[in-house]
C-alpha cells in the first residue's frame, strides 16, 4: 500500500510539472476569498439598535451569493482600522455606510432620514450589486473569452478611434484562439456604456477604477472569468491596441506564462454569482469552480507561478518589457556612480477614495484634503489620500518591445506532446499499480 501511495505521488508530481492544467481564463472563475468588498454600516446616533437588526438580516439574505461581507462598525466602541473612512470625512455629515474594496478604496452612502429605512436599505442594495452592464456582463462572460467594458466619453472623435482599436484588438484574438492552450469559439463581448448610462452604473465603475473627472474621455476594461478585471483599466491615449491584444492574450493563456499574480486574480465587481452561472462554468469549461479541490489544485499553481530565471525586476505587461533591479556592491563612491542608473522615486504612490455627486440617497468617497489642479474647489469630487514613503530602486527598462502573441501551431503540438506524455506516464503507473495488486 505504501509503494501504490509513493507510485500516485510522483504521477501527480510529473504530471503538474509538464503542464498546466488550466488556463488565466479558467483561474479567473475561482473565488480564493481575496476579493471580498465590505459592506459596513456606522452604528451612531442616527443608527438605532432596530436598524442594526434590520441591516444585519436584509445585507447578509441579499449578500450571501455575492462577494460582499457585511459588518457592522459602533463608533464609539470599536477600534478597527476601518474607522477611519468615519472619522476623517470631511463632508458635513458623517457617512451612515461604505463600501470598501479590496484595493482599498471607499464609496460612501447616506440613508435619507426621511424615507425608511429598510426599504432605503433594499434599493441601495440593489445599486451595489446589480445593474444592466452586470447582468449583460454575467450573460456573456462564461461562454465568451471574455468581455470588453468600452465606457464612452463625451468627445465622439476619441470614442471612435477607441472603438475602431478595440475592433482590431478582437480581430488579432480571433486569429489565434483556436491554437490557444485551451481553445475558445467565442470572441470577446464588447459592452458599450453610453455617457447618460454612467450614473445607474456607478458602483460598478467605481469598483473599476472610473472617476467622474474620467468622464471627458473613453475608457476600457478587459474582463474575465468571474467578473475580473484584467490589469488597470485604460484611460485616454492609453487605449492602444498594442496594449489591448496584450491584455486579451494573457486573458487565454495557460498558468505558466509568467503572469505577474496581481494580473492573474484581476479584482472582481461587486456582483451576484448564483448557482445557474456556477453551473454555466460547469458545462462551459468541464470543472466546478467552487469545489474545495478544484480551488486548492489553483492555490497551488498560483503560489508556484515562475517568474524569468535570474530576474528580481518586473515585467510590463501593458507594453511587454521588463524591469530588472541592480545588486550594487562596493565601497559608497562605486554605489554613488551606480546611482546614474534610472533612479525611480514613487513618490506619488497614493491610495485615493473617488467621489460622485451628493444625491438624496448617495454620496461618495471620504477625505482627509481636498484636491484640484486648477486650485479651486471642486464640487463634484473629492480625494482620500494616503501618502506613502518615497521608495527609491534602481532599475534598467529595457527598449520597449510589442510582446507577440503565441504561435498557434507551436502551441497545439506542445499540447499534444503534454497528453501523450501524460497517457504514457498513466499507462505506467497503472501497470505497476495492478502487478502491486497482484503481489498483494
Amino acid at each position: 500500500m505504501k509503494k501504490l501511495l509513493i507510485l500516485i505521488f510522483l504521477l501527480s508530481a510529473t504530471l503538474v510539472s509538464f503542464g498546466c492544467r488550466y488556463t488565466v481564463r479558467e483561474i479567473g472563475f475561482a473565488d480564493f476569498g481575496q476579493d471580498q468588498y465590505r459592506f459596513v454600516l456606522f452604528k451612531d446616533s442616527r443608527i438605532s439598535d432596530a436598524d442594526v437588526k434590520i441591516f444585519q438580516n436584509t445585507a447578509r439574505a441579499a449578500m450571501l451569493d455575492a462577494n460582499v461581507i457585511v459588518q457592522v462598525i459602533d463608533v464609539e466602541k470599536d477600534t478597527m482600522a476601518i474607522l477611519k473612512y468615519y472619522k476623517e470625512y470631511k463632508g458635513d455629515e458623517k457617512p451612515n455606510i461604505i463600501l470598501v474594496s479590496p484595493e482599498k478604496r471607499a464609496k460612501v452612502f447616506f440613508i435619507d432620514k426621511s424615507e425608511n429605512f429598510s426599504l432605503a436599505l433594499w434599493d441601495l442594495i440593489e445599486d451595489v450589486l446589480i445593474s444592466p452592464t452586470r447582468k449583460e456582463l454575467t450573460d456573456n462572460i462564461i461562454k465568451s473569452y471574455g468581455v470588453i467594458l468600452f465606457v464612452e466619453g463625451t468627445n465622439q472623435e476619441e470614442n471612435k478611434h477607441a472603438k475602431a482599436v478595440i475592433d482590431k484588438g478582437v480581430v488579432e484574438i480571433k486569429q489565434i484562439m483556436g491554437g490557444l492552450p485551451h481553445p475558445v469559439n467565442t470572441p470577446p463581448y464588447i459592452i458599450t456604456i453610453k455617457p447618460e448610462e454612467t450614473e445607474q452604473e456607478s458602483v460598478m465603475l467605481w469598483s473599476l477604477g472610473w472617476d467622474k473627472k474620467d468622464a471627458a474621455h473613453p475608457a476600457v476594461a478587459m474582463m474575465y472569468g468571474r467578473a475580473r478585471r484584467m490589469g488597470p483599466i485604460l484611460k485616454g491615449d492609453r487605449i492602444r491596441q498594442d496594449i489591448i491584444e496584450n491584455m486579451l492574450r494573457y486573458i487565454g493563456e495557460d498558468c505558466e506564462c509568467g503572469l505577474d499574480k496581481s494580473w492573474m486574480l484581476g479584482t472582481m465587481l461587486p456582483l451576484r454569482w448564483d448557482s445557474n452561472l456556477m453551473a454555466g462554468v460547469v458545462k462551459h469549461h468541464g470543472f466546478d469552480a467552487e469545489n474545495p479541490m478544484v480551488i486548492s489544485e489553483m492555490s497551488k499553481i498560483i503560489s508556484v507561478t515562475p517568474q524569468k530565471s535570474g530576474s528580481t525586476g518586473k515585467v510590463d505587461m501593458l507594453y511587454g518589457y521588463s524591469e530588472n533591479s541592480i545588486k550594487t556592491g562596493g565601497d559608497e563612491e562605486e554605489n554613488s556612480k551606480s546611482k546614474n542608473i534610472e533612479n525611480n522615486t514613487k513618490s506619488s504612490n497614493k491610495k485615493s477614495v473617488s467621489v460622485a455627486p451628493q444625491n438624496k440617497k448617495t454620496v461618495q468617497s471620504p477625505t482627509l484634503a481636498k484636491e484640484n489642479q486648477s486650485g479651486a474647489e471642486d464640487e463634484d469630487t473629492t480625494t482620500i489620500v494616503l501618502p506613502m514613503q518615497p521608495v527609491m530602486t534602481f532599475k534598467i527598462a529595457e527598449e520597449p518591445e510589442r510582446a507577440k502573441p503565441a504561435d498557434p501551431e507551436w502551441v497545439t503540438a506542445k499540447s499534444v506532446i503534454y497528453t501523450l506524455i501524460s497517457l504514457f506516464l498513466l499507462v505506467i503507473i497503472v501497470g505497476s499499480v495492478m502487478l502491486l495488486l497482484k503481489r498483494d
